[in-house]
């Protein structure tokens, strides 16, 4: 669809699966490439970024109350 053409119903109706299939294929792909262009010193540094993120989100639930204390400690 061009971005010219009005769309009838919301991308998130029923029936548009196939688009969503089409979006997710496509940036699956664009990850992939993405990553592929990476040294492994730059995934290496990645992972680890990703990994505090983790552990940040992790820890603000907790303190919020939306996780268990133990999840921290498993």
């Amino acid at each position: 669809m061009s971005m010219a053409e009005k769309r009838s119903k919301p991308l998130l109706a029923v029936g548009n699966e196939a688009e969503w299939a089409e979006i997710n294929r496509v940036e699956a792909e664009q990850l992939r490439a993405s990553n592929m262009a990476l040294s492994p010193v730059q995934r290496l540094a990645l992972g680890q970024q990703m990994s505090q993120q983790a552990v940040s989100l992790l820890s603000a639930s907790v303190r919020a109350g939306n996780a268990p204390r133990r999840a921290l400690w498993s």
